[in-house]
């Protein structure tokens, strides 16, 4: 049977300047060359001589390289940094994805465009569908209330891309939910969970390998990321237990969470609890695995995520899991697996996690991974991505 030749669009992708920018993006489409060809388009801003290094790491991505099989393209496109020109965005890419698009259109005859986050790419790829008239997907990994509810300029865009995408894929049931309840029935959905890096992402072979007296949190330190919250909590359990620690790996990479990281060092200072928290910073896949595997637990304070990648990512390396209800994880964690608890509740997260330590020598790590991979591993993936392609070539 003939491979299908599917475009991808993704704003999100790694490059070789943010090796780890839009990893889930790169995991999916690795997922897809199973049954596909694909080719990537991952446009990035275009920085104007004199701009500081902050400003233009984009002039040192590569135009074009190829990985895992498959092309990937870096053009150049005209973006604003934030949010002033946040309307735009589509129409500032469209010229140069389109001109690229068309040349790679005329040597490999897509059949199939799969775009990642509706806006700017799902908006790009509908343009693309219709001018090449081939059916357009899109994955989605962001809620569209209250984003689109504050953008109605951006709102009226998707209502007009969503007749020519014959599905969206969002990664949990709550985002499911939060779409449609932002467009009703003018969009069909299909869950289609991020995938686990199952080759990174799995127990030590070493018995007793993990400290008992480490818990983890992994991520951007940004407000939604609710840190502060699980800081607070720390400190309740550095009360009963004075020798836990909790190790932060994770930073913030711009402006805005500069200042939110900065807040929660102000507010480690003010607890008092500089002895007990250490902040390891940004690392790579396999140093945030080796992290996984000799923690107790990880914790997911989040106010709010769509999926929440390293909770499956911890219970794949066989890391049992506490974690807040705040969409994504409700998906993932189970009383087999860990805990989850109300956001915005130090009290209670603190309680987890202090039952869980109690507990944590009952969870059998082979178990908690076989489980992640057979639910959210590759083929899993693959086989999910096939049946959606199927469906919308049919």
């Amino acid at each position: 049977m003939d491979r299908i030749r599917v475009l991808h669009i993704a704003r999100n992708y790694p490059n070789n300047v943010i090796p780890t920018m839009g990893l889930w993006t790169q995991r999916l489409v690795l997922a897809a060359t199973r049954s596909t060809d694909p080719t990537v388009i991952a446009p990035v801003s275009y920085a104007p001589p004199l701009l500081p290094e902050s400003f233009a790491k984009s002039r040192r991505v590569a135009l074009q390289r190829r990985e895992a099989g498959y092309d990937v393209f870096h053009p150049r496109v005209l973006l604003a940094p934030g949010y002033a020109l946040h309307r735009f965005e589509a129409a500032l890419m469209w010229p140069t994805v389109r001109r690229l698009a068309d040349r790679l259109h005329e040597e490999r005859r897509f059949e199939l465009i799969h775009a990642h986050f509706i806006f700017p790419d799902g908006i790009l790829a509908a343009r693309l569908g219709r001018r090449y008239r081939i059916p357009v997907v899109t994955t989605e990994q962001a809620a569209w209330r209250p984003w689109l509810d504050d953008y109605p300029a951006v709102r009226a865009q998707v209502l007009r891309a969503l007749p020519t995408i014959r599905l969206v894929l969002p990664v949990s049931a709550w985002l499911e939910r939060n779409i449609t309840d932002a467009v009703g029935r003018r969009v069909n959905t299909r869950i289609l969970p991020n995938v686990v890096d199952e080759a990174t992402f799995m127990p030590s072979e070493k018995e007793g390998f993990w400290d008992p007296d480490q818990i983890l949190f992994v991520g951007l330190i940004r407000h939604v990321k609710g840190l502060d919250i699980l800081v607070r909590a720390f400190a309740i359990l550095a009360r009963r237990r004075p020798t836990l620690r909790l190790l932060v790996v994770g930073g913030a990479y711009n402006r805005g969470y500069q200042r939110d990281e900065a807040e929660v060092h102000k507010l480690v200072g003010e607890l008092g609890l500089d002895g007990g928290i250490r902040f390891a910073g940004q690392s790579s896949p396999a140093e945030v695995a080796a992290a996984m595997r000799s923690s107790a637990l990880l914790i997911v304070p989040s106010r709010r995520e769509t999926f929440s990648a390293v909770t499956a990512e911890a219970i794949a390396s066989g890391t049992p899991v506490v974690a807040t209800r705040c969409g994504g994880p409700e998906d993932i964690v189970t009383p087999e697996n860990g805990r989850l608890v109300p956001p915005e509740d130090p009290e209670a997260l603190a309680h987890a996690i202090d039952e869980m330590l109690h507990v944590r020598p009952n969870f059998d790590r082979w178990t908690l991974r076989n489980d992640m991979v057979a639910r959210f591993g590759m083929e899993a993936t693959a086989a999910r991505l096939a049946a959606v392609y199927r469906e919308v070539l049919t």
